[in-house]
């Protein structure tokens, strides 16, 4: 089976479409089809993937409780949601939801564009994810039970794996995630992993700690 980390999701039955995308990614990464949202959430049930485009066309019932769904299962994974008619209401709904817009007829560059920036927003490594965590485990004092948690902060772990890797319970695991917010002064733990993100780009030093590199690689 396909990493699905590695993975680009596609929620749609246009040909047209899928061939862009594909074109897009030229065959640099996994593409997996779907014909529904819910698979497409069983499938994230696996790992975070990098990029997911839901074709309106394909959906059944209202698009924005279903991308609300999908956002909810992956707070970081870039969404672009393909429409047949852009509307306000719709442009509004889905904008709390940091799902970007396309309507059709459907433009390949900004098909790629969409592709090239989801693309270069996966190439963060593990290396570089792990520095950068090192340097807020010394700001705000973080424990290793607070570190290895955050597998599963950055949608690359979920949360039963994480509870057999580290033997817990789901409720000692909302206790752990709870601590962790706190110690690094955000709302929630989507805010964190979007800090943790931004800042690990803009990075400069590429030397990790070694103790944390391997705990988080083990991960």
């Amino acid at each position: 089976m396909n990493n699905a980390s590695e993975t680009f999701l596609i929620v749609s039955e246009d040909q047209a479409l899928i061939a862009a995308v594909q074109s897009a990614l030229a065959d640099t990464t996994n593409v997996r089809l779907t014909a529904s949202v819910a698979e497409a959430r069983a499938l994230m049930q696996q790992g975070a993937p990098l990029g997911i485009i839901v074709d309106g066309a394909t959906l059944r019932g209202q698009p924005v409780q279903q991308l609300a769904a999908l956002r909810a299962g992956s707070p970081l994974v870039n969404i672009l949601f393909v429409t047949n008619e852009l509307r306000g209401v719709l442009v509004n709904d889905i904008q709390p939801l940091r799902v970007e817009l396309l309507a059709r007829p459907l433009p390949a560059a900004a098909i790629k564009r969409f592709v090239d920036r989801t693309l270069a927003a996966g190439r963060l490594s593990d290396r570089e994810v792990a520095t950068w965590i090192g340097h807020l485990a010394t700001e705000h004092k973080l424990s290793g039970n607070d570190i290895a948690l955050f597998p599963l902060v950055l949608d690359r772990e979920t949360p039963e794996a994480l509870c057999a890797r580290l033997n817990i319970d789901r409720e000692a695991l909302s206790r752990g995630l709870r601590r962790l917010v706190k110690k690094c002064r955000v709302r929630n733990t989507d805010r964190l992993a979007k800090n943790l993100m931004r800042d690990a780009l803009l990075l400069t030093t590429r030397q990790p700690g070694s103790a944390l590199h391997h705990a988080y690689a083990a991960a």
